[in-house]
């Protein structure tokens, strides 16, 4: 017989048999009626619990994912998922590993441990070859917009393009036309400016369309609207908005703009001393009763 405080072969500890107090009581009922609901729903609680292997149904999972460097710990037993269509906000104090998230989805950090999955596949397996296949289905917009300051809006549209596709120029033309067109920049307007002639806001926007030129299932944002005024910023946000309505893009946004995170979110990751701290919904979060993030929400 399994005695108290011995471990299965698995390394756990084994359920207690004994008399269980009130509130231990009610809160493994809640949360069996909130599985069952979810169950029947066709959902499941978020982020997973240990469960080894992807979610049905997941874009995007990270699975108790370890992270360090040398010493330094960046993440710790990070997990949380996004199926087709959802956005999730990252959320945090400077240094919590928010970046470093975008990084492992990108496959340029592997975790220590744990598994990052897209689309069920775990991509830390992957060779190189093979996660630029895996990477080509992703955009990425940066901070700084990062368009090539040499190259005319055009061509740094293009660029994804002819990279990665055989289309002739004319399908490259009209691919980026209509690129800009969905970004609301008017093509024969910037198409033959160069970045420094245009303003932050609309450096932001080509930087958006250059990463939907090959039409990605997944975008991923590293503060999107850092630096911006606030009516560029509600652009930038309409603009995520419009991308996860219109084309159904599963997204990942890292930002520390908690008004734009509670417009564009379908839930909020936040993270704190190494682990996620919180995930919900916008709603979800502004009524936690947690003083954590009632702090990080400060007056909003």
């Amino acid at each position: 017989m399994t005695q108290p405080g011995d471990a299965d072969a698995r390394g756990r500890e084994p359920r207690r048999t004994g008399p269980r107090d009130f509130t231990e009581t009610t809160e493994r009922r809640v949360r069996a009626t909130i599985r069952d609901a979810l169950a029947e729903a066709g959902g499941e609680e978020r982020p997973r619990a240990e469960d080894p292997g992807p979610a049905e149904g997941a874009v995007i999972e990270l699975e108790r994912v370890h992270l360090g460097f040398g010493d330094r710990v960046i993440l710790e037993d990070v997990s949380f998922l996004a199926r087709r269509g959802e956005t999730i906000a990252v959320v945090g104090e400077s240094g919590t590993g928010k970046s470093t998230t975008l990084k492992l989805l990108l496959r340029h950090l592997q975790p220590d441990s744990g598994r990052v999955y897209i689309d069920g596949e775990d991509i830390a397996a992957l060779s190189f070859t093979e996660a630029l296949r895996v990477r080509r289905r992703m955009g990425m917009v940066f901070q700084q917009a990062a368009l090539f300051d040499s190259l005319t809006v055009f061509d740094n549209v293009a660029y994804p393009l002819r990279e990665h596709t055989d289309y002739g120029d004319d399908e490259i033309e009209a691919r980026v036309r209509e690129k800009l067109a969905f970004v609301d920049l008017d093509p024969d307007r910037v198409m033959d400016q160069l970045p420094s002639e245009l303003s932050g806001g609309m450096r932001k926007r080509v930087g958006v369309a250059r990463a939907i030129a090959n039409d990605p299932e997944i975008m991923l944002y590293d503060e999107p609207t850092s630096g911006l005024d606030p009516l560029t910023t509600g652009t930038i946000t309409r603009l995520i908005m419009k991308l996860q309505r219109e084309l159904q893009v599963t997204s990942v946004v890292v930002s520390h703009d908690i008004r734009s995170v509670f417009r564009m979110a379908s839930y909020v990751a936040v993270l704190a001393d190494r682990r996620i701290r919180f995930f919900g919904t916008p709603e979800e979060m502004a009524a936690s009763d947690d003083r954590y993030i009632q702090d990080f929400l400060g007056g909003f």
